[in-house]
């Protein structure tokens, strides 16, 4: 096969793009190797304390944290409790409509 039939058929078109391919594969592998990953923002912020904590103040966080979490579970169950109530007087109010509409369309007849 000669050089002008390969031109012809668009073989140097077809090599030239999956070398170039490659070539942009093997640029990003080394590129990716060879970079530093960082964060932003920084996850682990430390910042320098004057002092350490002591247990009690570490018991007493624990403490406020516990109560914290206890009045948000509170207002969970109960906006839960107030939730099934609407849909039970949804529910109440659908039926009422539907006898409504029973009576109107048996009026009709």
């Amino acid at each position: 096969m000669e050089v002008a039939d390969i031109i012809q058929n668009g073989g140097l078109v077809v090599g030239g793009a999956a070398l170039a391919k490659l070539l942009d594969f093997g640029g990003r592998w080394f590129a990716a190797r060879n970079s530093r990953t960082e964060v932003s923002p920084d996850p682990l912020r430390v910042e320098k304390l004057d002092k350490y904590v002591t247990r009690d103040e570490f018991a007493r966080h624990v403490g406020e944290n516990e109560r914290a979490h206890e009045n948000l579970f509170a207002r969970l169950n109960r906006n839960d409790r107030e939730t099934s109530e609407i849909k039970g007087m949804l529910s109440s109010i659908m039926d009422d409509l539907k006898a409504i509409k029973g009576l109107m369309m048996g009026g009709r007849k």
